[in-house]
């Protein structure tokens, strides 16, 4: 798969989570990336897909952010991913991780992709 523009590198900043749709998969679900700073600054993106049961974590709201920005949280499950690692620390799926996508920075901006 193509790299998909996400957003200018500058734009995001901690807290701020962006979303970008990179096609389907072989079951026909809908591959969509989270991008996202972690609380060291480092770009990171996942699949917004929750590893308990396979529903968007923000389930179409945009919320997804604990309230100390350390964790994403499924919006139906509860489920608490951290977003360093995408290691889900509490709830159904706890000792899971988030399928981590690959985001590049290019002339400034940044593209995700699900293949290196």
């Amino acid at each position: 798969m193509a790299e998909v523009f996400v957003c200018a590198a500058d734009e995001l900043t901690t807290g701020v989570i962006r979303s970008a749709h990179l096609g389907h998969d072989d079951s026909g679900l809908p591959i969509m990336a989270l991008v996202l700073r972690d609380e060291t600054g480092a770009v990171r993106a996942y699949r917004n897909l929750c590893r308990h049961l396979p529903v968007p974590l923000d389930g179409g709201t945009g919320e997804l952010l604990s309230k100390d920005g350390a964790h994403l949280i499924c919006g139906t499950h509860g489920a608490t991913y951290r977003l360093i690692d995408g290691y889900c620390v509490e709830g159904p799926c706890e000792g899971l991780a988030l399928q981590r996508l690959y985001c590049r920075e290019r002339d400034g901006d940044l593209y995700v992709s699900n293949s290196p």
